[in-house]
């Protein structure tokens, strides 16, 4: 019988790019079935550069441009807003990024990883991170036989998921006392797992609880806990 898990197709990663905020697009990430691109722009943006769209000509299957007809306060904010409460009823399941350098769009980014969305954003594409494996909820990763059980229990290839674990029943403690820096909490992190991860590996595992929904770290480095969640 067939793996079901190698079955399942990688998620989309949704980007959604505030033009009139941030100048520049990402190339590399151009191309790719696992990335959808929708480029916002307003209603003044009359001129473009070449070499970008020639790029996005290219990918067009994978690329949308919408513009704004008309301008006014936060008007592209909203229609961004609009076109993103779309793609999360059409793929509840994909990653979804904004990049703005825009704050005012993080009261929207904590509601819909309140309703556990996976949403991030990102001030420009440089913190970009995209998803590529798909991780179907409620399915544990299958042993492979052995002829005699090992002394202990082998440790995952990352450790970085046991590690997660292990630091949300440290967190969940109703007498732990949490870091409210992102600074602090590497160090906490550091310190809590016996130092035995690197700071660079504290800083994935921080990207790794935001990603699922268990965090929020806004532009001044404050550390936000959503730790009722699965």
């Amino acid at each position: 019988m067939a793996n079901e898990t190698n079955d399942l197709p990688p998620p989309v990663n949704h980007v959604f790019v505030d033009y009139e905020n941030v100048h520049e697009v990402d190339h590399t990430i151009l191309g790719s079935k696992t990335v959808h691109l929708t480029l916002l722009l307003g209603a003044k943006k009359t001129k473009f550069d070449a070499t970008v769209v020639e790029k996005l000509l290219h990918n067009a299957a994978t690329v949308e441009m919408i513009r704004l007809t008309s301008s006014g306060k936060n008007s592209l904010d909203f229609a961004l807003a609009y076109y993103l409460g779309r793609a999360v009823l059409a793929d509840p399941c994909g990653y979804f990024h904004i990049i703005s350098g825009d704050g005012g769009f993080d009261p929207l980014v904590e509601h819909l990883r309140r309703k556990h969305v996976r949403v991030r954003r990102h001030d420009d594409f440089s913190t970009l991170t995209l998803s590529a494996v798909a991780k179907p909820p409620g399915l544990a990763p299958v042993a492979t036989p052995v002829a005699e059980a090992p002394a202990k229990p082998k440790t995952p290839t990352t450790g970085l998921e046991a590690m997660e674990d292990r630091v949300l029943k440290y967190f969940r403690k109703p007498t732990t006392n949490r870091p409210r820096t992102k600074k602090k909490l590497v160090s906490d992190l550091i310190t809590h797992l016996g130092k035995k991860i690197t700071e660079a590996e504290a800083l994935r595992l921080i990207e790794q609880l935001g990603q699922a929904g268990h965090l929020v770290i806004d532009d001044k480095g404050k550390v936000t806990y959503y730790l009722d969640r699965a």
